[in-house]
Order: C-alpha cells, then sequence, then structure tokens
C-alpha cells in the first residue's frame, strides 16, 4: 500500500510529466527501489497511514532528481 501511495504522489504532482510514457514503469520501479534504500522510514511511514510536508518534500526531491535523468 505505502509504495502504491508513493506513486500517486508523483502521478497527481505533476512529478512525472518529464518522465516519457514509455519509460513510466521503468521509473516507478527507480523510484521505488530507491525509496527502499535511502528512505525507508517515508515507506514506513506512509504505511502507517502518516504524510506530512516532510515526507511529501522527499518524495518529491527524489522524484524530480530521477526524472531529470
Amino acid at each position: 500500500m505505502e509504495k502504491q501511495i508513493a506513486i500517486i504522489f508523483c502521478g497527481t504532482n505533476g512529478l512525472l510529466s518529464k518522465v516519457p510514457e514509455n519509460k513510466v514503469q521503468e521509473f516507478e520501479k527507480q523510484f521505488l527501489d530507491m525509496m527502499e534504500v535511502k528512505h525507508k522510514d517515508v515507506l514506513e511511514q506512509l504505511k502507517a497511514g502518516k504524510i506530512d510536508d516532510d515526507l511529501k518534500a522527499v518524495m518529491k526531491e527524489e522524484a524530480l532528481n530521477l526524472s531529470e535523468h
């Protein structure tokens, strides 16, 4: 569930706008893998039903960094 929340956050906040349509699945995998490695705490908080500006900022920064490469 927490991974779905993270991906939905990216989609609903325009963070996939620079990702070509044929690369969205690849972006999702890379984004979720990176979140597991670097920000497991964020995923755990999402799983617990918590979301705040700090969590949103982390997801936004990582998604933007990934979509620009």
